[in-house]
């Protein structure tokens, strides 16, 4: 019985898999539907004149500043009220007195062996005088110097100028004994008080002209190329001077002012790759018309370059990383393309060659670029 059915079931078993088999044979795959096109933001480009500015930090500091010394040792009997820190003082004015007795003393003293030697001087020359004469009346052929009174002539010519000298001296150091500035200017710091005692040589305190303030401002090396400056380090003429303007946080709000740059230091720093320019601050204005420039004040400078024309100024997230510019060419097909950056600025590109008058740029996001991707763009 098992030998009859075992023969049907195999062949219902097949008819079964061919008949799946045939219903699988008639469902037809779905068609691939082309890739969308990626949604971009663009922007026509067009050229425009750019100022160039060169971004530096710095800290100010004086013009000149003086170290003021004693050149002579004493008691300090007088300070100039004005001889505190942050005075301004002017040129000449008294800032503090040694005592000056003994200094008096060699003085008077000076004067006295300068007014003996002009005595000895006097009848030195008269005992000459009177020397060639009697020669002339008495003596036969030609007379001997020391007959005539030269050598002793000459020896109180001598100790003339060395008592003239020695007065010169005395008051000198007489005249040392006041402590004045140097300059306008204002005081530092101070050293000494009422009653100290000073050595010759030894510092009393600083003065700085305030009339003028100078800050160093190093640069990337590549940045000259956008300064018209010479690089020997003479003072720029009038028309070189590029102008600078400088801030920062001060009296509760910040600040600016406005100078120019008067020289470049021509020595590039090996490690760094930076160079130093050095500007110039006038700071003789009036403190309600405009804040004076404090000495030591950290700032943020901006520095004028060259003035560039027809340039095309790109937003950085219009290139790839590897600054290719990313274009939407007329088939709204993205076309990146490799192109000479001037300078590279905080959030754009300036540009000059390498891309035409109505070209479209993307200026959005996009995670994958590749040449020949097609985009639908958007005009921002």
């Amino acid at each position: 019985m098992i030998r009859y059915i075992r023969p049907v079931i195999i062949i219902l078993f097949s008819l079964a898999i061919a008949y799946t088999l045939y219903w699988l044979g008639q469902i037809k795959p779905q068609p691939v539907d082309e890739s969308i096109p990626v949604e971009v933001e663009v922007e026509i480009v067009t050229p425009t004149n750019h100022q160039i500015l060169i971004s530096s930090m710095g800290t100010t500091q004086p013009i000149i500043q003086t170290v003021l010394t004693s050149e002579v040792g004493g008691e300090i009997i007088y300070r100039s009220k004005k001889f505190s820190e942050g005075s301004s003082v002017i040129e000449g004015e008294i800032l503090a007195k040694i005592d000056d007795t003994d200094f008096q003393l060699q003085y008077s003293n000076a004067l006295f062996q300068l007014r003996s030697a002009e005595v000895q001087l006097a009848m030195q020359e008269a005992e000459a005088k009177i020397a060639e004469q009697t020669w002339d009346k008495l003596g036969e052929g030609a007379a001997k110097d020391l007959t005539l009174k030269k050598p002793q002539l000459k020896q109180a010519n001598a100790a003339l100028n060395v008592a003239k000298a020695q007065v010169e001296s005395a008051k000198k150091k007489l005249d040392k004994t006041d402590i004045t500035a140097p300059y306008t200017g204002r005081i530092q710091s101070i050293n000494i008080d009422l009653g100290s005692t000073v050595l010759p040589g030894q510092p009393l305190g600083i003065i700085y002209t305030s009339n003028q303030i100078e800050i160093t401002l190093p640069i990337k090396d590549s940045d000259l190329a956008f300064l018209d400056i010479p690089m020997d380090g003479r003072k720029l003429n009038d028309n070189q001077k590029s102008l600078v303007t400088i801030s920062a946080p001060y009296k509760g709000k910040v600040q600016i002012w406005k100078g120019n740059i008067e020289r470049v230091d021509g020595v590039i720093d090996p490690v760094t790759r930076m160079i130093k320019l050095i500007a110039n601050f006038k700071n003789d204005f009036l403190e309600e018309n405009q804040t004076t420039l404090p000495v030591g004040l950290f700032v943020e400078a901006k520095i004028n370059g060259k003035f560039l024309e027809d340039v095309f100024v790109i937003p950085n997230i219009s290139f790839t990383a590897n600054n290719e510019l990313l274009i939407v060419d007329k088939n709204n097909k993205i076309e990146i393309r490799k192109i000479n950056i001037i300078k590279k600025l905080k959030n754009d590109m300036i540009v000059k060659d390498g891309v035409s008058i109505g070209e479209r740029i993307i200026v959005s996001k996009i995670s994958i670029a590749t040449n020949g991707t097609p985009v639908n763009p958007k005009y921002k």
